[in-house]
């Protein structure tokens, strides 16, 4: 346990030893700091950040009294409690002493058992306070954790409504874009794995995903299995989602290419990704997480199950919003299950320059996933 620090300030030594040894009845393992008028206390209020200060209100160079309100004005000394003695006793230099931040006062000549009973006083309630300034510390940091995991999977004007009331009403937003993104022959190829390969794979592809959805201004909403869902479109101002999401589908295809060719295990991806609304809220009571509904993901999903490995396969409506950007190639219509005869297209070349990316190690995500 740290020694307590007292700084006793008074221009009369006798009285700095008188208060000293009075100290000592207290029984504690004090460390005793001296100084002999304002100005000296307030250096050493700075270098030595006692536990207590008892001052005198009369000095040399610089007193007390304004002394007290230069430590109270410092951000690294304001906290220190100070103790005020003098040979005022009108109620009014008491009430000045306690306003500019004193938290005692001690009247003199100073009695031995009042100093006594006020010290440990205030040092009681010093501890308490640095114990709670502590845990306020860790609360916040605590909070400020958990907010940042929550704006990094939900938009801002939910993660907002979450933070400052508790709850989010369920939404419907118009015009996002949904992708689906899964690892082909996830099942045959795991089962040559070990539990702790499979989920290392998982636990490296995924966070990248999640780092890529990040730099475009998309969100992840989950994942099922080796399933990937994200979302773009669903915060303010956004209009330009179906581009944001196409351009991080690339971003996800460069990224499985460009670890193929630096690790042992090789996989492909198929994309798939529509656009249209949806509705989201928050699923559950003690533990509840986000999630998004509508006829839009389940199109988004057939979209992704009728894609090619290593292709991104659009939705008529997506093509619709991003083709002035992109090429695409038509492809036949397709009967998918449940929706008919569907037209769809594969995602081709970016005609917006900053949006091509030749390799992916010149990409500017590269320091970001791979460090």
């Amino acid at each position: 346990m740290n020694q307590i620090k007292i700084l006793i300030v008074d221009d009369m030594r006798i009285i700095i030893e008188l208060v000293a040894s009075l100290l000592d009845d207290l029984n504690e393992n004090f460390t005793i700091l001296k100084a002999s008028n304002g100005k000296e206390a307030c250096r050493m209020a700075q270098t030595h950040k006692p536990d207590l200060i008892i001052m005198d209100w009369e000095m040399p160079e610089m007193s007390g009294f304004d002394a007290l309100i230069k430590i109270k004005k410092n951000e690294s000394t304001k906290d220190i409690p100070i103790i005020i003695s003098s040979g005022f006793s009108e109620s009014e230099n008491i009430k000045l002493a306690l306003e500019a931040g004193a938290i005692d006062y001690i009247r003199k000549p100073i009695d031995g058992i009042e100093l006594i009973a006020r010290v440990r006083s205030v040092l009681t309630l010093s501890s308490t306070y640095n114990k709670l300034k502590e845990q306020s510390v860790l609360l916040n940091q605590e909070r400020q954790r958990t907010e940042n995991i929550l704006r990094g999977y939900l938009p801002d004007n939910l993660a907002n409504e979450i933070l400052h009331h508790g709850f989010s009403k369920p939404k419907r937003y118009k015009n996002v874009s949904i992708l689906f993104a899964d690892l082909v022959d996830f099942t045959s190829n795991t089962n040559l794995m070990s539990p702790k390969k499979m989920f290392d794979e998982l636990n490296d592809i995924f966070p990248a995903f999640d780092d890529i959805m990040s730099f475009h201004n998309c969100i992840k909403i989950k994942t099922i299995g080796d399933a990937y869902l994200s979302a773009c479109g669903m915060g303010d101002g956004n209009e330009d989602h179906a581009v944001k999401l196409a351009s991080a589908a690339i971003d996800m295809r460069n990224y499985i290419n460009y670890r193929n060719s630096i690790s042992s295990q090789k996989w492909e991806i198929r994309i798939g990704i529509n656009s249209g609304d949806i509705f989201g809220g928050l699923i559950g009571k003690n533990y509840y997480h986000f999630d998004i509904f509508g006829d839009t993901i389940n199109t988004a999903a057939r979209m992704q199950q009728n894609s090619e490995p290593m292709q991104i396969n659009l939705s008529y409506d997506t093509n619709q919003q991003i083709q002035k950007s992109f090429k695409t190639i038509e492809r036949l219509p397709i009967k998918v299950k449940g929706k008919g005869v569907q037209k769809m297209y594969f995602l081709h070349t970016p005609i917006v320059d900053d949006l091509v990316y030749d390799s992916f190690k010149e990409h500017p995500l590269k320091k970001v996933l791979f460090p």
